[in-house]
């Protein structure tokens, strides 16, 4: 921890938001099949790899519930949960640097959740809690060139296409992908968000 970052337990205790009528907060071990399942669609397994030692979805679901449970001074994380609790996305901001103001965005949807306006919805609210919360005053957002879904939803989130990054990341596919960077400033205007259904 830094002289910027908060300086009590307090700070780093998850914080439950609402965007309509879907909860986010954090997951537990009773979601384990939820998050199995979510891994194994193929668009979130492309866009959203692991990292490091490719491991089993089985083995690798509890390891990112663990992760996502609690909050430290790296990250604060959510899960989205529909009507019947059931989890149909996520979303984290990570890179948290209290120096510098800056961390980054990171979401996925699984299919029952996506063309509801979730997305935009739960990464505004993210936007916002680091801004106002966190006290962040710049959040960058990467995805790859070819994931056009995620480029749309930067847009309407407000965050500017600033460039490319080259041969930046590897994905799920196992090939390093030009990424876009997108960023979005406290100082930004406020885009008018459509409430998820």
């Amino acid at each position: 921890m830094n002289d910027h970052a908060p300086v009590d337990d307090a700070a780093y205790e998850p914080v439950v938001l609402h965007v309509g009528p879907y909860r986010m907060d954090t997951p537990a071990d009773s979601d384990l099949a939820d998050i199995v399942a979510a891994f194994r669609d193929p668009d979130i397994a492309v866009w959203n790899p692991p990292g490091g030692t490719p491991i089993g979805v089985e083995e690798r679901a509890p390891l990112w519930i663990a992760s996502r449970a609690t909050w430290d001074e790296h990250h604060a994380s959510w899960v989205v949960r529909d009507h019947d609790g059931s989890i149909i996305g996520q979303v984290s901001l990570h890179q948290l640097d209290f120096v510098n103001e800056t961390c980054e965005v990171g979401y996925w949807l699984a299919p029952r959740g996506r063309g509801r306006g979730i997305g935009t919805a739960i990464v505004d609210a993210a936007t916002r809690f680091a801004f106002d919360e966190l006290g962040m005053f710049r959040i960058e957002l990467f995805h790859a060139v070819e994931n056009e879904a995620s480029c749309r939803l930067a847009l309407r989130c407000g965050y500017a296409h600033e460039g490319t990054a080259r041969q930046s990341y590897t994905y799920g596919d196992g090939r390093r992908h030009d990424e876009h960077l997108h960023a979005r400033l406290r100082t930004d205007p406020s885009p008018r968000i459509a409430p998820p259904v």
